[in-house]
């Protein structure tokens, strides 16, 4: 069994790198599609059922995006023989990062993110409603520095999509 995380910033190119994968004939996960892997959780490690329309700081402070390890495994073992790309991040993403192989970051810079954020069309409006925005200004230095120093490879995810993801693909090991 294989696993390659994508991880990165909201806006870094997650999902658009999963559905590129997937249309390459690889195994891909955009992580936050499945509800029994990724989730909302309390300080306390409960599944949040509802989220408030504009989260503020004070609400963002005791909740956290978290993967259940198990459904993580679950997914891994169910694309043996092949590797399963698992393109999302996590608050509890350094925990569990014995399950791959390798991990890489989406990395870029503020404006990027934000440009991003506001082009997005997709499903959800994290980054534009509530205190959703400035915590994701202030989380990002701090998450591609942590990532780093775990060892997550750097990408530059602001060339164009396909240069990036030929750039994962020709450092995956495997």
């Amino acid at each position: 069994m294989s696993a390659v995380q994508i991880t990165g910033c909201s806006g870094a190119g997650k999902t658009t790198i999963a559905a590129v994968l997937a249309r390459r004939g690889l195994a891909a996960i955009d992580a936050d599609d499945d509800p029994l892997l990724a989730r909302t959780v309390d300080a306390t490690g409960n599944v949040v059922e509802e989220e408030p329309a504009a989260p503020d700081f004070a609400w963002l402070a005791r909740h956290g995006w978290a993967w259940n390890p198990a459904r993580l495994d679950q997914l891994i073992g169910a694309a043996a023989p092949a590797t399963l790309y698992i393109c999302g991040g996590a608050d509890n993403e350094l925990e569990l990062a014995d399950r791959f192989t390798q991990v890489f970051l989406l990395e870029i810079d503020e404006p990027t993110m934000l440009a991003r954020l506001d082009a997005r069309r997709d499903y959800h409006d994290w980054g534009r409603i509530g205190d959703t925005r400035e915590y994701l200004r202030r989380k990002l230095p701090e998450l591609q520095d942590r990532l780093r120093a775990a060892g997550a490879i750097p990408i530059d995810a602001r060339q164009p999509l396909d240069q990036v993801v030929d750039a994962i693909l020709s450092r995956t090991s495997g």
